[in-house]
């Protein structure tokens, strides 16, 4: 393939017309644009080199049976990034991602052996299901915040469950009424309760159950301070329509295979994804060994 270079640039208009450059080459390139300032150090604000622009209603467009689009970062840092999306207008988004066809079909991918597969900075909203092997919190320790995390899991449970405690002091009479929220019933059914005496030995009872968003506690003796918990399960439109079901069948594509071969020391080739990680793995280091030399082959022509 014969590679020409434009010392100073050039410009023209195709006007209707579309400029078309191929090739036909395994393992080649159709095209390529390199702007050498800076091209070794990481963007800093002070004016970005760029490669290749696009100006457009889409400003640049991939087609392609394997990666529509491909980014690569070789330099090392936390700054660096192979793909970077920004939506610098009001309500704009950086990025959006796609995949509507099969249950297998993902939007947005992301893959860390070491790190992060994900890094949220902000809140984040799902509209959907989440599901996941593990969770919780983790700030910094309260006691010790430059030194140390404290990290706590996640409450689970096999229904979709909302939780309400607090505490209350029985009158004279040995009586109280706790109220909640307005919205509870509407929100709530199936209760469960639970009542726990402080400070001295007594009984309590649940006196009447909840009705409009209220429920009433006795206890054998007055002034007595009651720790209380209700929960409920979720009964609103969307929590009806998409129950959770705590044991579900594997697919027939998915029996044999596991979400965490590790964890019963099976080998990586069961993982249910191992087939589409492999074949990622295999596409992503050609087209990196091509990158290679694709800054090999410039730096020599220099």
């Amino acid at each position: 393939m014969a590679v020409g270079y434009m010392r100073y640039g050039t410009f023209q208009n195709a006007g209707g017309d579309e400029t078309f450059l191929e090739a036909d080459r395994a393992g080649g390139k159709a095209f390529v644009a390199a702007n050498r300032h800076n091209q070794f150090t990481p963007p800093t604000g002070g004016g970005v080199s760029v490669g290749v622009g696009g100006v457009g209603q889409v400003g640049t467009a991939g087609w392609s049976y394997g990666w529509g689009v491909m980014g690569s970062s070789i330099a090392d840092g936390g700054l660096q990034a192979g793909v970077v999306g920004l939506g610098n207008g009001s309500a704009n988004t950086g990025v959006v991602g796609e995949a509507h066809t099969g249950s297998a079909a993902w939007g947005v991918w992301g893959k860390s052996n070491q790190g992060y597969a994900g890094w949220f900075s902000g809140k984040v909203h799902i509209t959907g299901g989440l599901t996941k092997a593990s969770g919780g919190f983790k700030i910094d320790h309260p006691l010790d915040p430059e030194n140390k995390y404290l990290v706590h899991s996640f409450v689970e449970s096999p229904d979709m469950l909302n939780v309400y405690s607090g505490n209350v002091e029985t009158d004279g009479s040995g009586e109280a009424v706790v109220v909640l929220p307005g919205y509870f019933e509407a929100l709530n059914q199936d209760f469960t309760y639970q009542l726990t005496c402080v400070g001295q030995f007594a009984q309590a009872i649940i006196a009447e159950e909840i009705q409009d968003n209220r429920f009433s506690i006795k206890t054998d003796k007055p002034s007595v301070k009651v720790s209380w918990q209700v929960t409920g399960v979720r009964q609103d439109p969307y929590a009806v329509r998409n129950r959770i079901s705590p044991e579900e069948e594997k697919s027939e594509g998915e029996r044999g295979l596991y979400l965490h071969p590790e964890a019963y020391d099976q080998p990586r080739s069961s993982d249910i994804n191992y087939e589409r990680e492999r074949a990622h793995e295999i596409i992503k280091s050609d087209l990196q060994k091509r990158a290679a030399e694709l800054f090999e082959e410039h730096d020599a022509k220099k």
